[in-house]
């Protein structure tokens, strides 16, 4: 059983930003010239996106948030096993990874959108898989069916987020696509951002467990250097089969067949860092050619036969649900690298905080900025002369929300408190 209190810790090892680490300098370029420099750009991107939650909530109904992203899941699981191969070669004999060695794993596969729509509808799948690696040592992997993102780095990535926020007819993506994108980052970006995703989603799904997931960003691998790394279907196994479009559901029924008869495997797989023109770091919408950087596997991950409908494992899944996975959860020797993987730590804690109810409270409905400076100001006055308990209920209250405000913006109580109880998670970010 996964225990969630000690899973959902902050990040290990590398506190509250991303900061330039002795191995990972000579592959990284940070935007403005320093780790501090670049985590104030990554900052407001991060609250940028626990809006674009706050739309997919509005927009899917939901009385919670969701994921930014990955909200719809097809299969969450405790059970499986990441075992590193026997002949594991030697440069990468790394940290936790060792030949032979066998690990617990949890193992979450989903659509990529940030609302729960019909199976069949185009998008992108992702896997995120979270290694036991020991007592307080983890490593959370997480990959896409594309090799690579739409998105150079984090600013294009927020930007098309928020294009498409809230986004659900044909008209409202068209519009967010060939409107709200070219003005956010140009028409030439925006070409390209639309070219990938495209490609990217065009792509008929029947089967999860016949996909291969990339990294699609670099890690690091110890003193082997950067690597991309992938998860493909293992040799064998039945093909996929035709989506079945009228099951809005069919991509977890399927697996759930499929795992109602065998074991469903995956090999980890790495492709190595050859030099920045041709395996490039900091820009994740390029492709590592695999005639540059030949894919090596590492390891099998395998899920084993079990019944998805059993009330075990569907206590299992509501269990995955509430983890927040997030690539830098690991060490120093496998730490991400890049632009987008850099902003991804801002971005998961804000949002996954922030679905949690643990940071990043928003204003209730009654809140009004124009109003709200000399509403307070008045009712500083006010509080001089009669306390807001003695004055009528209506004025009272809004006198007890200003004077609310006033004592967080000068941090005479907890900033970081929810105004509200916390709900139960939908999802992580």
């Amino acid at each position: 059983m996964v225990d969630t209190g000690q899973q959902e810790r902050s990040v290990r090892s590398h506190g509250h930003g991303a900061t330039a680490h002795p191995a990972a300098e000579r592959y990284e370029a940070y935007q403005g010239g320093s780790p501090e420099a670049e985590r104030v750009v990554f900052d407001k991107l991060a609250r940028e996106l626990v809006r674009v939650q706050h739309t997919h909530r509005d927009t899917a109904g939901a009385g919670q948030l969701l994921r930014t992203f990955h909200a719809k899941a097809a299969l969450g699981v405790e059970n499986a096993r990441l075992r590193f191969h026997d002949e594991l070669p030697s440069e990468l004999c790394v940290g936790y990874a060792r030949p032979g060695a066998e690990y617990p794993a949890v193992v979450r596969m989903s659509n990529a959108g940030g609302t729960e729509r019909h199976d069949a509808s185009p998008d992108l799948r992702g896997i995120a898989v979270r290694v036991q690696a020991g007592p307080e040592e983890t490593h959370d992997l997480l990959a896409t069916s594309f090799p690579v993102s739409h998105a150079a780095d984090a600013r294009e990535f927020v930007a098309f987020a928020k294009a498409m926020a809230g986004a659900t007819s044909t008209v409202e993506q068209a519009f967010g696509l060939f409107v709200r994108l070219p003005l956010s980052v140009g028409w030439g970006t925006a070409d390209r951002m639309r070219r990938n995703v495209w490609t990217a989603t065009r792509h008929s799904v029947g089967s999860l467990a016949r996909e291969t997931f990339w990294s699609r960003g670099a890690i690091l691998w110890g003193g082997a250097g950067p690597v991309r790394y992938q998860l493909r279907p293992a040799p064998g196994g039945t093909p996929a089969p035709p989506p079945d479009r009228g099951d809005p559901d069919y991509l977890h029924h399927e697996l759930a067949l499929r795992l109602a008869t065998g074991d469903v495997a995956f090999e980890l797989c790495v492709q190595r860092y050859r030099d920045e023109g041709r395996t490039p770091v900091e820009d994740g919408s390029v492709e590592w050619p695999e005639s540059d950087a030949p894919v090596v596997p590492v390891a099998l991950l395998t899920l084993p036969r079990q019944d998805l409908d059993s009330a075990e494992a569907r206590s299992a899944a509501r269990r995955v649900e509430q983890l927040a996975f997030n690539p830098w959860r690991t060490t120093e020797e496998f730490r991400p690298l890049g632009n987008l993987n850099r902003a991804r730590k801002a971005a998961y804690e804000a949002a996954a905080a922030h679905r949690l109810g643990l940071r990043f409270s928003t204003p209730g409905p009654g809140h009004n900025t124009l109003l709200g400076v000399p509403l307070r100001a008045a009712f500083g006055l006010v509080d001089r002369y009669v306390p807001w308990h003695r004055l009528p209920v209506p004025p009272g209250l809004l006198d007890l929300v200003a004077l609310r405000r006033t004592l967080r913006r000068f941090h005479l109580i907890d900033p970081e408190v929810p105004e509200t109880p916390p709900r139960p998670a939908g999802g992580s970010g």
